[in-house]
């Protein structure tokens, strides 16, 4: 398969409470912006043609930041008090269209780099797995690259233990690429990672990078 071959959507998981956070994630200040304007520009930049943002709480506050971004679309979940992410997913899922895979994102990660996404689908392009997971230091991140084949099994999918579970029936046709991006590898569930999101965003906009650097090796307070 030819690099840059696949079309590929993307879909934003931001229907939650942010109850762990104590604050709204979707529009906290990041950058020159929001988390949520942040995470779906992260896609764009990525060259991905259809974008869904699956809302819940809040959503009309979301829709509000994003409706006017290229390429972008918004989904309401009506069950978002009591479902979780992988329902989300999965009704995003079920509006991709004429894509051949989709990029699940939790929308509290927007430091993932444009680059991280354009290895994990030349790896997809060139492997023909029908999942691609982006890995750190050796571990598996965020966010998968999901080949078009799975989504129906994804989408009836009902067992409990959410996304990494239902992709586990892919094993066997799964790819992992190593990135050197600790965007993957940090979200805002709380307001320590939310601190730790900020600083990493003033390391990589250059503002006391080799402070910012030896910190985040040794783990310091910000």
């Amino acid at each position: 398969m030819r690099q840059g071959q696949l079309r590929i959507a993307g879909i934003v998981a931001a229907a939650g409470l942010s109850t762990r956070m104590g604050d709204f994630k979707p529009l906290l200040p990041y950058a020159a912006s929001t988390i949520i304007q942040t995470s779906v520009a992260l896609l764009q930049n990525a060259g991905v043609q259809q974008i869904i943002v699956v809302v819940g709480y809040r959503g009309d506050e979301i829709e509000a930041q994003v409706s006017g971004m290229k390429d972008t679309e918004v989904i309401y979940n009506p069950n978002y008090l009591n479902g979780d992410m992988l329902e989300s997913i999965q009704l995003g899922l079920g509006q991709v269209r004429g894509c051949d895979a989709a990029y699940v994102l939790p929308g509290d990660m927007p430091a993932i780099a444009t680059e991280t996404l354009q290895s994990i689908q030349q790896c997809m392009e060139k492997t023909g797995s029908s999942v691609v997971f982006p890995t750190f230091k050796g571990r598996k991140k965020h966010p998968p690259l999901i080949a078009c084949h799975c989504f129906d099994n994804i989408r009836h999918f009902s067992n409990d233990g959410g996304l990494k579970i239902a992709l586990q029936q892919f094993h066997k046709e799964t790819a992992y690429v190593a990135v050197n991006d600790f965007g993957c590898s940090i979200d805002a569930d709380t307001p320590t990672d939310y601190c730790q999101l900020l600083h990493y965003q003033r390391c990589m906009s250059g503002q006391e990078f080799l402070k910012c650097k030896i910190s985040l090796f040794y783990k310091l307070p910000i």
